[in-house]
């Protein structure tokens, strides 16, 4: 499921699959955590006969089991049914459960490609930015991306881009976020892959789509000499401080040092990774 989940109720050998997503769940906790984490995907469909059987049969939840087909006859909301398999478990605090409440009050009604969008969204904005690029390119080659507007499937270009950057760097990004600017005309996309270009050292490339796109010297000056702010200013970050005297041990051969403050630095990076 993603992380270690602590079960203190019935955990089945006959685990309970869901289609959309090929996940399996073994215990009641485990099918919390799901539904947290892909609330996304949540709709009434989900909560079919099949899922509350397992539920009665697999978990041995019969109370509940009979309380969701009561609410199901009743046509009670989505929200409500969620709440019920929230609270047939300890696993999530009050505070918690009314989050992803407050969540599925935005995107109820909300067609499938926009839920997607806004998982993909909070993702990158997360620092998620592997699974946020694998949400986009899901995206755009659904289905349902025939909707989009070309704005629309500019912006999620564009989005996709900004991933790419931490994944990759800006080379490959920048091909994105052309694409994106050709089809959402946003400035922030046109400036974003001027950037990219200087980035990735694509001098030839930059100079040609200023004169395509028209950019005036006064702005491309704007460009370069924001770049080199943001380089000089990056060389005094504590990490680049760090790996200046990584580089300093090295050179005078101080090994030990060298080999402690590595150690330092690479767990640091770790634990940081390890939070996202």
């Amino acid at each position: 499921m993603g992380k270690l989940i602590l079960c203190s109720g019935v955990t089945t050998k006959r685990p309970y699959g869901f289609a959309s997503t090929g996940m399996r769940v073994y215990s009641i906790e485990e099918l919390c955590y799901y539904l947290y984490h892909h609330v996304y995907l949540v709709e009434e469909g989900m909560f079919c006969d099949a899922l509350i059987d397992w539920i009665e049969t697999e978990l041995k939840l019969k109370d509940r089991a009979e309380k969701l087909r009561l609410l199901k006859t009743q046509k009670a909301d989505v929200k409500t049914l969620v709440t019920v398999i929230f609270c047939s478990a300890d696993y999530y605090t009050e505070y918690e459960i009314k989050s992803v409440l407050k969540m599925l009050d935005e995107i109820i009604g909300m067609p499938m490609i926009k839920r997607n969008c806004m998982k993909a969204n909070n993702c990158l904005k997360d620092g998620q930015f592997s699974e946020a690029a694998a949400e986009y390119d899901r995206i755009l080659n659904s289905e349902e991306a025939v909707n989009l507007s070309p704005e629309e499937y500019g912006d999620i270009l564009h989005n996709m881009a900004v991933a790419m950057v931490h994944i990759t760097g800006p080379g490959e990004a920048s091909e994105l976020f052309c694409q994106a600017y050709e089809r959402n005309h946003s400035e922030e996309s046109l400036r974003q892959y001027l950037y990219s270009l200087k980035l990735s050292n694509n001098d030839t490339l930059f100079e040609e789509k200023a004169k395509e796109y028209q950019i005036s010297e006064e702005r491309l000056g704007s460009i370069t000499s924001y770049l080199d702010q943001k380089s000089d200013e990056a060389n005094y970050t504590e990490m680049m401080v760090e790996l200046q005297h990584l580089k300093q041990w090295k050179v005078q051969g101080k090994m030990s040092e060298y080999y402690n403050k590595l150690d330092e630095v690479i767990d640091s990076w770790k634990s940081k990774v390890r939070q996202i």
